[in-house]
């Protein structure tokens, strides 16, 4: 690498790497060394960098969940196997004492918590909202107890007994084993004895009177406050039944009533405080175990052979160049249950997250990395073709546009003028077939029937079912269907109903896999039941094998590789979109991505300099500064995803977000200047067309609609700047022309086909 003219990497490799003290004596990155030896660098698919940047300052991991992937499951055997490999010899080494220690009780913490939510739906809706920690549920206790007041400050009753118990949960969130050498004023001696007995209790019973014991004294709930609670619940209970009672005359007279539960009695709000409090004490002993497990893991690595750890904290290298998050530095946990929660025994997912830092700036600070020493910096060069994508959060990269690197018009007008979108609802009863905001468990039997439809023969249609119709009209090079999903898992189950459909298709369908799934000789053999399996970093030769569709992911051939047949053209003739996509509510990414590009749009429009300078001096700047990014953090967090919910500003910036994720992928299929075919099966595409009667879409009903809504200003009028047009058109033209025309015509008549294309 020394003596190399270009270095070829990626984002990850030069972040966390470092050249070997042999080669070079200086303590350095990757990253910054490439900056300070190059003239140039070259981020191709800058907006994906952007988006994995912003990640990798965010990383997130499984601890637990109902599927064997969870990290401290996975580790735990791994630490198991190592030692028992060497005889434990491993262990003769403090380090490694150190890290097992903290991983078995960062595993016994994990179980216990994992047990607790698995069995209680109550414990589940109190740490459903955005993510949880043990700071959030700690105060979430503190309002339990001492309630604030609206405007109350230190003269209210309730201040100093709360700022009290604050500062003792406070000191001992800090230090839950006392094994840290810090002075406090508080005693917390008794919370660490109950959290050591929690941890390792033999006799749960017992040690849940323990539990209810000390805290009783911690949070004062003396005989007088309860007695006071029962006067106060009984005045609330007798105001309930009063209201129950004209509920239930209201119902005679045909109004149907809302149901209202009856307010909790003292008893039960104890019951259910003490399980509030036993899950933040246990959480108050998981976060520093994983801090220790984090910090000793390079320590480690060798002796128990550790690969990549997903909880790692970035170097703290780029202090200097990447911002902190505008929130404050979060470190948090979300628990997931698939589906619909509707009380019981559920499992899900237990995830671990930490943001750290605004991780796209190190985009933009690339060119002077080397600037605190004098040098000259590198130039900087970012590729995509669609890192300008107005209100998105996930792509839209906040440097001007320099160059726009454009096909002839010709090619650009073939592709806008013949290519084809249509819209093919199929039949579900008495309505149309909808995936988009179905529940997950309908989602499977959905899929199955949307392929059964698209594959019919010829034992049950004449001249064959749809995708037979499709192939047959598509030029012979270019004779190739795409039929895009949620996920990888919803690619399998399409790709095998297809496969056992019919002779038709046997063995003429693919499922995309990821890279790093491990695929069994007979999975990429021809199969009685199960469809072949083509690994994404394959599909570029998909050319190369003999089959007609193709079923994958959307986001998994969003980018990244060109498909094309030996002319150089797209292979692929024709796309279906059999779900509308549309963010996961529960993806914190999403809430990172959100507050990022926010905080950047700030910093780039002048916004942030207005509220630092309103205020009277740097400190109240900052702090309102903070106050604000808390403001809008908890705002994505609490947003609502369905379509329907969405505001004006979040349904924009979700827009950009789809249409830019479209039209990647619709942009496989106009390699080498071809049009395209582009068929939306969900009816969530246009609700409101597949109604009966039919009715006019909207922005605030069909994305299509809110694609052309958000477009329009860039083409129409002149609110936007003639830079900003300029772009858009060179950008987005041929996807507006397409779905404007899609949009405007009427409704084809069922069975209606589409004009051929011509071969070329």
């Amino acid at each position: 690498m020394v003596d190399a003219h270009i270095w070829v990497a990626t984002p990850a490799g030069l972040i966390d790497a470092s050249p070997p003290r042999p080669q070079n004596g200086e303590r350095i990155r990757y990253l910054e060394l490439a900056c300070r030896r190059s003239d140039l660098v070259i981020v191709d698919e800058a907006d994906r960098v952007q988006m994995q940047l912003d990640q990798v300052f965010a990383p997130a991991a499984v601890l637990a969940s109902d599927e064997d992937k969870g990290l401290i499951d996975e580790l735990t055997r791994h630490k198991i196997r190592e030692l028992a490999a060497s005889g434990r010899t491993q262990l003769s080494e403090g380090d490694v004492q150190t890290f097992s220690a903290a991983l078995n009780t960062a595993t016994a913490a994990t179980d216990r918590l994992y047990a607790m939510l698995v069995t209680d739906y109550d414990l589940r809706c109190w740490v459903r909202t955005g993510y949880f920690s043990a700071w959030t549920l700690q105060l979430g206790l503190l309002d339990e107890r001492y309630p604030p007041p609206d405007g109350g400050g230190p003269e209210d009753e309730n201040h100093a007994p709360r700022e009290a118990l604050g500062k003792l949960l406070d000191a001992f969130r800090d230090n839950p084993f006392g094994d840290r050498a810090r002075r406090t004023d508080e005693d917390f001696g008794d919370l660490t004895v109950l959290l050591n007995e929690l941890l390792h209790t033999g006799n749960p019973e017992n040690t849940r009177r323990s539990l209810a014991k000390v805290m009783d004294k911690v949070f004062q709930l003396d005989a007088a406050y309860m007695a006071a609670r029962r006067q106060d619940h009984e005045v609330a209970l007798a105001e309930w039944e009063r209201k129950e009672e004209l509920r239930r005359k209201a119902a005679r007279k045909g109004r149907e009533p809302r149901k209202t539960e009856p307010p909790k009695s003292p008893e039960d709000w104890h019951k259910e405080l003490a399980v509030r409090f036993e899950f933040t004490l246990l959480l108050s002993a998981l976060e520093p175990r994983l801090a220790m497990i984090n910090a000793m893991w390079p320590r480690v690595e060798s002796a128990l052979d550790l690969g990549y750890n997903q909880m790692y904290r970035r170097p703290l290298d780029y202090g200097p160049m990447v911002p902190e998050a505008p929130m404050g530095n979060v470190l948090g946990f979300q628990f997931r249950v698939p589906g619909k929660d509707e009380g019981g025994v559920r499992s899900g997912e237990l995830t671990f997250f930490r943001c750290s830092g605004i991780g796209r700036e190190l985009l933009r600070v690339l060119p002077h990395l080397a600037s605190v020493d004098g040098r000259p910096g590198a130039h900087l060069l970012l590729m995509s073709g669609s890192s300008w994508a107005g209100a998105s959060s996930r792509y839209h990269i906040c440097v001007p546009v320099g160059v726009i690197i454009e096909p002839p018009r010709e090619v650009t007008e073939r592709i806008a003028a013949e290519s084809d979108m249509r819209f093919e609802f199929i039949d579900d009863g008495d309505e149309k077939l909808r995936m988009s905001g179905s529940a997950p468990e309908d989602r499977p039997e959905k899929l199955r029937r949307i392929a059964r439809y698209l594959g019919e023969g010829e034992h049950d249609l004449l001249e064959g079912g749809p995708l037979e119709r499709e192939l047959l009209s598509l030029p012979a090079k270019r004779g190739r269907i795409l039929l895009l999903v949620g996920s990888y898992v919803e690619a399998r189950l399409v790709a095998d109903t297809l496969h056992n459909l019919n002779k038709r298709w046997h063995d003429k369908v693919l499922c995309l896999v990821s890279d790093d799934e491990e695929i069994a000789p007979e999975d990429e053999a021809p199969s009685v039941n199960r469809a072949r399996s083509l690994r994404r970093g394959d599909v570029e030769h998909l050319n190369e094998i003999e089959a007609d569709v193709l079923v994958a992911p959307l986001l998994a051939v969003e980018r990244g590789h060109n498909i094309l047949n030996d002319d150089a053209e797209a292979a692929i003739g024709t796309v279906y979109f059999l779900a509308r996509p549309n963010p996961h509510p529960d993806d914190l990414s999403l809430a990172v991505l959100a507050i990022n590009d926010w905080m950047v749009r700030a910093t780039t429009t002048g916004t942030f300099s207005s509220w630092v300078r309103g205020a009277r001096s740097i400190e109240e700047g900052a702090d309102e500064v903070r106050r604000l990014a808390r403001s809008r953090w908890y705002q994505v967090l609490a947003r609502s995803m369905a379509w329907s919910r969405l505001g004006d500003d979040e349904r924009a910036t979700v827009t950009w977000d789809m249409l830019v994720l479209m039209w990647q992928v619709i942009g496989r299929l106009v390699r080498g200047g071809v049009p395209a075919r582009v068929v939306f099966v969900d009816v969530a595409f246009a609700p409101n067309r597949a109604a009966t009667p039919e009715r006019p879409d909207t922005p605030e009903s069909s994305l299509l609609h809110s694609i052309v809504d958000v477009l329009d200003p860039y083409f129409e009028g002149d609110a936007k700047s003639a830079e900003e047009q300029f772009i858009a058109r060179a950008l987005y033209e041929p996807l507006r022309r397409m779905l404007t025309r899609l949009l405007t015509d009427p409704p084809r008549p069922a069975g209606t086909r589409t004009p051929h294309l011509t071969a070329h």
